[in-house]
């Protein structure tokens, strides 16, 4: 009867693990089928920028110095980023060679002491033996066996010189890649310092740029209205980004964030400074997401598995990141300093898409974070874990 529960469980095993692999592989030939759509989809957003950029061509010119400032940052901060991974990358290489180098050193030198033992002990005694072997024709059996005792010494230091001249190659070939990983190591150092630089004069220029913005939104009137054009923008876009994906990503690969609620991690860590449904500037507005306040830098990531729908500027939003999760759901983060991903992207929950600051004309450094259902906006917390 065991043998029978066994036997039984074995092929249910079997069978699960190939449904499994089945599965699986339906998957993949899925998100392959759904890759050479790729070009179609970019194609079809780049579109909707475009149509985006033509809506605000009414932009005054504090708003284009602001938008091409922040623009700039965002590419400036990238280089940063990819100059910090091969600094890193660097350091761990030039580490190992330092490693190697070391080991080396020790297997030379005990390779050396080996060798000069040898040499002195052959010279000591069986030099003076040997040429008395020969000369003095001892006994011939005697004689046989000492000089294949000697050729095997001399066969044994010949492979030690050949170990020590490998082991001494190697080390001038590591010493030569430590002085050009030093070298790279510097430059990148070089580059990281200048492009610090560059960006802590686009950030003043920033500053700048936000304050002249600040003065001509001075009356009530005008902000009120800079909002709502916005708010229109946003949902326009939206509105846009849910027709032009709904046929080019496939329902079955996302399953939208109903199951979710209360189960996410927030996208930054930080204080939530402005909430849901609060009142905004004189009240004739309320935020339709949450502001995070957050240090500047800080990884930005995706709440769930989803695809990049939209990466840009938005006016109001700056650099601004959208993620379709499936089922009409969106995920939005906006007062970006750089953006990681492109439109057609996949990512997944926890995977970093951009970086934190406060583009688009945010007085303060955070991330602005949405979740919409069908263009509307519902309150992220219900779907982020508490504390």
């Amino acid at each position: 009867m065991k043998i029978l529960h066994f036997f039984l469980l074995t092929v249910f095993l079997v069978i699960a693990d190939t449904t499994s692999a089945a599965s699986s592989d339906d998957r993949f030939k899925k998100r392959q089928a759904t890759e050479k759509e790729l070009s179609e989809l970019r194609a079809k957003i780049k579109q909707l920028q475009s149509n985006q950029t033509k809506k605000r061509s009414s932009l005054n010119k504090e708003q284009k110095a602001l938008k091409k400032t922040d623009v700039l940052i965002g590419q400036s901060r990238k280089i940063l980023e990819s100059t910090r991974k091969k600094s890193k990358i660097s350091h761990s290489r030039l580490k190992a060679l330092k490693v190697q180098k070391k080991r080396l050193n020790r297997d030379k030198e005990a390779q050396q002491k080996a060798l000069r033992e040898q040499i002195r002990a052959a010279y000591a005694g069986g030099k003076q033996e040997y040429m008395k072997l020969i000369f003095n024709q001892e006994d011939p059996s005697k004689l046989g066996r000492t000089l294949v005792y000697y050729d095997y010494l001399n066969k044994a230091r010949l492979e030690k010189i050949k170990a020590l001249n490998t082991t001494l190659e190697k080390l001038a070939q590591v010493e030569t890649e430590i002085i050009a990983e030093q070298q790279q190591l510097q430059k990148l150092e070089n580059e990281h310092e200048q492009e610090n630089t560059r960006l802590a004069a686009l950030k003043s220029k920033r500053q700048k740029a936000i304050s002249e913005l600040n003065i001509s939104l001075k009356n009530n009137s005008k902000q009120l209205k800079e909002w709502q054009m916005n708010e229109q923008d946003l949902t326009s876009l939206l509105e846009a980004l849910k027709q032009t994906v709904a046929t080019l990503i496939p329902e079955e690969s996302l399953s939208g964030l109903s199951k979710f609620q209360g189960k996410l991690n927030w996208p930054v860590k930080g204080r939530v400074k402005e909430s849901f449904g609060s009142v905004r500037g004189n009240g004739q507005m309320r935020w339709s997401g949450v502001l995070i306040a957050a240090k500047e830098g800080q990884d930005v990531k995706a709440i769930h598995h989803g695809r990049i729908v939209y990466s840009d500027y938005l006016r109001g939003f700056g650099l601004i990141i959208i993620i379709d999760h499936g089922d009409g759901y969106m995920s939005l983060y906006g007062h970006n300093e750089a953006l990681f991903k492109q439109p057609g992207d996949w990512v997944e929950a926890g995977e970093q898409i951009a970086t934190v600051g406060q583009s688009g004309g945010y007085p303060t450094t955070g991330l602005y974070f949405e979740i919409r259902l069908r263009s509307k906006a519902l309150n992220p917390v219900k779907f982020v874990r508490r504390g």
